[in-house]
């Protein structure tokens, strides 16, 4: 029962692919978004500096989640945005994932108090018969 593997994003990373599915999701997968309409709308507890912004769109795009490409917009830089279907599917895969791992903790902890409790009733029955001391 081993969770499924699959690219594990970092908080950053997260938090960027959460902003750019939600945008894009009411405009059927695309977007364009400005790096200052990104920040503004990104947790304030999140570290992202300015020059960490492309690396983290373009590992994004590596990973197959939307193409992204930076243009001019009246001078001003303007990251266009098409989701694909692995970007598309994101939070339902996310989702899942949770859930799923959830599901897992939770049967590991019933597991885990069902031995315990067979443990301790099996050693009331030898008291009770006197095999244990």
């Amino acid at each position: 029962m081993a969770l499924e593997r699959q690219h594990i994003l970092t908080k950053q990373e997260k938090a960027v692919m959460h902003l750019v599915y939600s945008i894009s999701e009411k405009n059927n997968g695309m977007c364009l978004l400005t790096p200052i309409e990104i920040f503004e709308q990104l947790p304030l507890d999140l570290e992202i500096r300015e020059e960490d912004l492309w690396p983290i769109l373009r590992n994004l795009e590596i990973d197959d989640y939307f193409d992204v490409t930076p243009s001019d917009r009246r001078g001003e830089l303007v990251y266009a945005i098409n989701m694909h279907q692995k970007g598309l599917a994101y939070a339902r895969v996310e989702k899942s994932f949770r859930n799923n791992l959830a599901f897992k903790v939770g049967l590991t902890i019933g597991l885990a108090l069902l031995s315990g409790i067979v443990a301790l009733s099996l050693r009331l029955l030898f008291h009770a018969l006197g095999i244990w001391k």
